[in-house]
């Protein structure tokens, strides 16, 4: 396993967004824009430094529609996720809120994410901290600002994963793409292998072996339990969940794409459309 630091800053140039993948003022002005043409509801979770930590949510929910949560931007480097969640909420009409119960955290790390850094600017992982005990999630001795932010609303987003979660992630040190997920099963489904061919029409998936420690075998991590927020929130009750993985060694604008279909492929797999 190669050693990262959390300090090393990555940056990238979007030619499909005319921006640097750090301009985090163009990143919320767009998701603002957006976010309002599809009449999306926005719920402040917390500050991080002098920016918000924000939930959007679709219209009016409704019942008997699948709830589903996708995230981006755990990781401030891993910058194709939240840009990926603008490309592909371009490409949203309202009409999609007539078949999901849609939710998003498009910049969980928001003061890594415009250094171009791994961790917030406390040095906490954002991503980890994360533990189910006595049957609930709660905050551990590892636990960032972040994420202390996200389990104070645990309630809120279980409920918004009930059917599934998608986080966005990137290894930045790799040419490959591969996928971790969970499924109530003991071995993957058509969920997670359709996420990782998703992600395979993008870039080579990556070989049989270990990556950080964990045995990945046809591009996926099946059902790896550690203190990440998408594990939590599987534990927690979400019907199925995937950490997607794009890497960073390849084209920028390519994986912003990929990050785009992947999440259109969640909502097709979860929430399909009526015939």
């Amino acid at each position: 396993m190669v050693s990262r630091s959390p300090f090393e800053s990555f940056q990238w140039k979007s030619d499909i967004f005319n921006c640097e993948s750090t301009d985090i003022d163009n990143f919320y002005l767009l998701l603002t824009q957006e976010t309002s043409r599809l009449g999306m509801v926005e719920k402040t979770l917390g500050e991080v430094s002098k920016y918000s930590l924000n939930l959007y949510q679709a219209p009016a929910a409704k019942s008997g529609l699948p709830s589903l949560l996708i995230c981006a931007g755990f990781h401030g480097e891993e910058s194709a996720g939240p840009w990926g969640l603008l490309h592909f909420l371009s490409e949203t009409s309202p009409e999609l809120f007539e078949r999901v119960n849609l939710s998003i955290l498009p910049l969980v790390n928001p003061t890594g994410f415009h250094r171009g850094h791994r961790f917030n600017k406390f040095g906490e992982n954002p991503n980890r901290g994360f533990v189910f005990e006595n049957g609930k999630p709660k905050a551990n001795e590892t636990s960032s600002l972040e994420g202390k932010l996200l389990l104070e609303h645990a309630q809120l987003l279980i409920a918004a994963s009930r059917d599934g979660i998608l986080t966005c992630h990137e290894d930045v040190l790799s040419q490959e793409t591969y996928v971790y997920s969970f499924e109530p099963s003991q071995v993957p489904g058509r969920f997670s292998l359709d996420l990782r061919d998703t992600l395979g029409g993008y870039f080579p998936v990556a070989p049989d072996g270990e990556i950080d420690d964990c045995p990945v075998k046809e591009g996926v991590i099946f059902n790896h339990f550690d203190t990440s927020f998408e594990a939590c929130m599987v534990r927690s009750g979400a019907r199925v969940g995937a950490c997607t993985e794009t890497p960073g060694l390849q084209n920028f604008d390519q994986r912003i794409l990929a990050n785009s279909a992947v999440m259109t492929h969640f909502l097709a797999l979860c929430a399909p459309l009526c015939d």
